[in-house]
């Protein structure tokens, strides 16, 4: 028999009306209307809780009605299909979501991070750099050649101010680079934040004229600029400090 007949028989062996038994169920009539009429039929969880107001098995409810069952087990197998689909989409978004937040939180800390990272564009900036005139104690490096040590300039060149635009927007950055010859006192640096993927030697004039505008020509009007940095912003409160990770660099009023 089908169950639209058995909830029918079922129902009135009780004596509820459809709207006695859809109160009972939190539906509305018409709902029981549609079942009993085979427009629709009750989920899994509603036949149980039917089954327990008609005095009867689920069993007995269902008995004889094979169609019925093979949909309502094809629904069972969809919902969880959907389920897991939407669990995954939400773990994606959760993924996503993290990662985007660790690549804003952590630009400009790392290089590893920057080089990687999608939301940091290339850029190319432009620096001056100490050479063996300009140069004092606090700019060399000191490196080991087995049992000897040297001081070497540019292993690495610590803490540039490197200009990215004529606007005058820079940063700090660190890199590699060795003596620079005495007529290519200047470097072009492209990087991503922190990243310096690589550089090359120029002098003054190679400079767009709109960059060297936001420059200091002698290396030694940067000196000591970082540690400035540093020392206003242990000034600052923890909250705001480090947020912004670059600075408009102006030439005379710095």
């Amino acid at each position: 028999m089908e169950l639209s007949e058995q909830l029918k028989n079922y129902r009135k062996r009780e004596s509820l009306t459809q709207r006695q038994l859809a109160t009972k169920l939190n539906v509305s009539d018409k709902t029981i209307s549609s079942w009993e009429t085979e427009r629709t039929y009750p989920d899994i969880s509603l036949l149980i809780e039917i089954s327990s107001i008609l005095n009867l098995s689920l069993d007995d409810l269902l008995k004889g009605d094979s169609n019925t069952v093979e949909k309502i087990d094809k629904d069972l197998k969809l919902k969880k299909v959907y389920k897991w689909w939407l669990i995954g989409i939400v773990l994606i978004f959760i993924v996503i979501g993290g990662s985007v937040a660790f690549l804003i939180s952590y630009q400009y800390e790392n290089e590893m991070v920057d080089r990687f990272n999608p939301l940091l564009s290339k850029k190319v900036g432009y620096t001056a750099l100490p050479t063996e005139k300009t140069a004092v104690e606090s700019d060399y490096a000191v490196i080991h050649e087995g049992n000897k040590r040297k001081k070497a300039l540019g292993m690495p060149f610590k803490h540039m101010v490197v200009t990215d635009d004529a606007w005058g927007n820079s940063e700090f950055l660190t890199f590699q680079g060795g003596l620079p010859p005495i007529d290519k006192p200047f470097a072009m640096v492209e990087h991503r934040g922190i990243y310096v993927s690589r550089i090359n030697f120029v002098d003054w004039d190679s400079i767009p004229k709109a960059i060297r505008n936001n420059m200091y020509k002698d290396y030694a009007k940067y000196r000591g600029m970082y540690e400035n940095w540093q020392d206003s912003e242990k000034k600052l409160p923890k909250e705001i400090r480090n947020k912004e990770k670059t600075f408009m660099m102006r030439v005379g009023s710095y």
